[in-house]
């Protein structure tokens, strides 16, 4: 399950030095994250910049914060979520109930019919 920045900060913050130094197993009844989630949390802030000695106790959004993820980008694009919310909009056949109007379709049945 995810974790929000302020609740990586406070698991930095009470596993650093001078912020506590609670163990990974307090950590973990204090904020119900698992202990190996913490530890992976308090590495990864160390890795890219935080300094558990330093004071004042100094923390950052950035060394918090997910990298980008890998993988292939997605197909939709903004304008491509434009057009398809555009399109759906204009259906007028829906009622505000989410309902069809039954005599909308029965024309469009109707002119269906004609035209075959």
């Amino acid at each position: 399950m995810p974790t929000d920045i302020a609740t990586r900060a406070l698991v930095v913050t009470l596993k650093a030095p001078c912020g506590g130094a609670k163990t990974s197993r307090e950590i973990e009844t204090i904020t119900g994250i698992p202990r190996r989630t913490v530890d992976s949390i308090y590495a990864r802030a160390i890795r890219n910049g935080f300094e558990p000695n330093e004071r004042p106790l100094r923390i950052i959004n950035a060394w918090l914060e997910d990298r980008p993820r890998s993988g292939r980008p997605s197909k939709c694009t903004a304008e491509n979520q434009e057009l398809i919310i555009a399109k759906l909009s204009g259906n007028r056949d829906l009622e505000d109930d989410g309902e069809e109007d039954p005599q909308g379709s029965r024309i469009q049945e109707n002119e269906a019919n004609e035209e075959a």
